[in-house]
């Protein structure tokens, strides 16, 4: 008889969605949406149903893996757990435990895997990144202007009366967020998107604009500028609830609308339109996505959009809000090792997109280890060339993963991992879902495999490390979220019995009171400016491209793919999408190949037209390994203006035929 299990998606994903596996002796034989899960209600989009190829995948690395002359052996768990702590005991005492790096990623969702980060802490504290190759500028920026960032329960944001996507691709991303924005739709709501790219999602929007890349931060200002010169901001929130209005004010008298236009290149009358709607057919809502952040300017960009709310009283209602990410649920979520943090005394910190330069330079001490969990930076890092010298050229490094990725197969000992599937876990996310899911155990890892929790407590074990806790993964999970029954009198028993949405996760900032160090929110901000940027959110023009790279190269997510989780088991080579004008521009036609060259190297393309692109742009997905070709090929090292951010989308690049002959 087929038994169900529930269990939870674990990936970098807006919706986090909760999953049935259809169990049959001994094996999953289908994956299903729950139909009990408040918010995914029964949908699971590709990338989730792609949890059960991944698990049988021929190519799942069963055993642990010793790089000798060139070659993988097996060697047994003892024989690696040996070698690694042998390895680290040796950097520690040497050189310090800063002389090894930790990079761990959002491979993993689960609270169940931060054991490697609750090992290293124990170690004694260890090199780790600062920033992220995601979402870190608009983090940093609404944390200036909100104190945190937040967003509303999805079910809030269908009650918009107008929605604006920003930059928001949720056909391909964001999936559950759909079926919202047509209940939006169905009340009555406007939907616009605001976009360089012409998305799937824009048959979602009543209309699209399309932006220049990089300039939706003037867009935003001016909007702004039409909102008061029309007197259609909301002075009673503004009163009461914003610090800096005159100073942004002030500012803005002197903005030229005219600049506004020729940046952005949106008309003056839809800007027009554009401003009127969002401040008068409220209550009014943003969905902001990551790829505008991913500027030189990209902070400051956030800060612009996070001043329309503000001016509009756009903030702190049902159907309103500037919805980025949610970091409402993490605050509770605590347990070992938000314990293990408050100990570490030795601990080293690097802009994360500056990952290549870092290991290059390191000094006092430099880089002699590293350990890499959920992550496979090696396709995902700017510059990749840069990247797998710079990483090949360190003495020792260990990689988890369930397959033998790009960045695997340059490491030394690679560990096998166990699959969402195999092991209790707790999943949450802080970008869209407020949902709190319990992950039931499906089936029993194959032999030879262990999970990292496991991995982990023998490896403190056999290094002797003090205080590292001795517990199981069940008793790890119930002291993480723990300070859910004090707070809210949600217990371990709740939470593996139904989805928990936390109290107060609905409507931020509905009580008037923010994070901010003023209470406030703060157009203008003290704390920005000691960091060193402006106080207010200012106009910054887009970076313009050289005459030798024309065309701006933009790597969006790709429908099919997590990341590069997805792409693993094809050699295709990606396609570059092009307007038909830059197409014939370069005598170029659909089907092509063609080669993409920038500074940082070249990439092997195929040609594809989509007039839903404005010229002057290259349009290539991410995620792509190295046998078909990273578009991080192409990438130079560029960061944010604030949170050390990947700014991914100041790469400029050529595109010429590939000869027949």
């Amino acid at each position: 008889m087929p038994e169900k299990i529930r269990f939870a998606c674990p990936l970098d994903c807006f919706d986090l969605c909760g999953l049935i596996a259809t169990v049959e002796n001994g094996r999953v034989t289908r994956i299903q949406g729950d139909p009990d899960h408040p918010v995914t209600r029964g949908k699971v989009c590709i990338k989730g149903k792609k949890l059960l190829d991944r698990l049988y995948h021929p190519e799942r690395l069963q055993r642990p893996l010793l790089k000798k002359g060139g070659n993988w052996l097996p060697i047994s768990w003892n024989e690696a757990l040996d070698r690694i702590a042998a390895k680290l005991t040796r950097i520690k005492y040497e050189s310090g435990s800063t002389a090894v790096l930790h990079y761990s990623d959002a491979g993993y969702g689960g609270i169940a895997k931060t054991a490697d980060r609750l090992f290293f802490n124990h170690f004694g504290g260890v090199t780790v990144p600062k920033g992220s190759l995601c979402w870190a500028a608009g983090m940093a920026a609404q944390a200036y202007d909100f104190g945190v960032a937040r967003g509303h329960h999805p079910e809030d944001i269908a009650r918009a009366r107008t929605l604006i996507l920003w930059s928001r691709n949720p056909v391909y991303t964001n999936m559950h967020l759909v079926g919202f924005i047509n209940q939006a739709r169905q009340n009555g709501a406007e939907v616009i998107l605001i976009d360089p790219l012409k998305s799937a999602s824009a048959g979602l929007a009543g209309q699209h604009i399309p932006v220049k890349p990089g300039s939706d931060g003037a867009l935003a200002l001016g909007m702004c500028k039409i909102i008061l010169e029309n007197g259609w901001e909301d002075a009673d929130f503004i009163s009461h609830h914003v610090v800096g209005f005159p100073a942004f004010r002030d500012y803005l008298n002197g903005l030229a609308l005219d600049t506004v236009q020729t940046i952005t290149g949106v008309n003056g009358t839809r800007l027009h339109q554009l401003a009127k709607t969002y401040a008068c057919n409220g209550p009014s809502s943003i969905v902001v996505g990551y790829g505008l952040q991913r500027y030189a300017n990209g902070g400051n960009t956030v800060r612009c959009i996070d001043a329309l709310g503000a001016l509009t009283g756009n903030i702190g209602i049902s159907g309103g809000g500037i919805n980025y990410a949610n970091k409402y649920m993490a605050q509770y979520l605590k347990g070992e090792l938000a314990a293990s943090q408050e100990t570490v005394q030795h601990r080293r910190v690097f802009s994360l997109p500056r990952f290549s330069e870092f290991l290059e330079t390191a000094g006092e001490p430099p880089i002699q280890g590293i350990f890499i969990t959920k992550a496979n930076p090696l396709v995902q890092m700017p510059d990749t060339n840069r990247a797998v010298a710079a990483f090949a050229a360190v003495d020792f490094k260990v990689v988890i993963d369930m397959f033998m990725t790009d960045t695997a197969r340059h490491a030394d000992i690679v560990l096998p991992c166990t699959s969402i599937l195999e092991e209790e876990d707790i999943i949450a996310t802080s970008m869209f879902s407020p949902c709190l899911n319990y992950s039931r155990p499906a089936v029993t890892p194959p032999d030879g495999i262990i999970g990292e929790f496991e991995f982990f407590r023998r490896l403190a074990k056999k290094m002797g490390l003090a205080g590292y806790p001795d517990i199981d993964q069940t008793e790890y999970l119930k002291r993480a979220v723990k300070p859910l029954e004090a707070s809210f009198g949600i217990t371990w028993e709740t939470i593996r019995s139904t989805y928990v949405t936390l109290p107060g996760n609905r409507i931020p900032w509905q009580d008037g009171k923010f994070g901010t160090p003023s209470g406030k929110y703060e157009l203008y901000s003290e704390k920005a400016a000691a960091d060193g940027y402006a106080p207010i959110p200012v106009l910054q023009e887009p970076t313009s491209p050289p005459t030798e790279f024309p065309l701006r190269l933009l790597t969006p997510h790709a429908r099919q793919s997590m990341h590069s989780q997805h792409f693993a088991f094809t050699d295709a080579v990606p396609t570059v999408y092009l307007n038909a004008a830059t197409a014939r521009a370069y005598g170029l036609q659909a089907g092509q190949t063609s080669r993409l060259s920038s500074p940082a190297g070249q990439l092997r393309v195929t040609v594809a037209v989509d007039d839903g692109i404005l010229a002057g742009l290259a349009v290539v997905p991410q995620g792509w390994w190295h046998k078909s070709g990273p578009v991080n090929r192409l990438t130079e090292i560029q960061v944010s203006d604030m949170g050390d951010n990947a700014a991914y989308n100041e790469c400029f690049c050529r595109i010429e035929r590939i000869s027949a002959s």
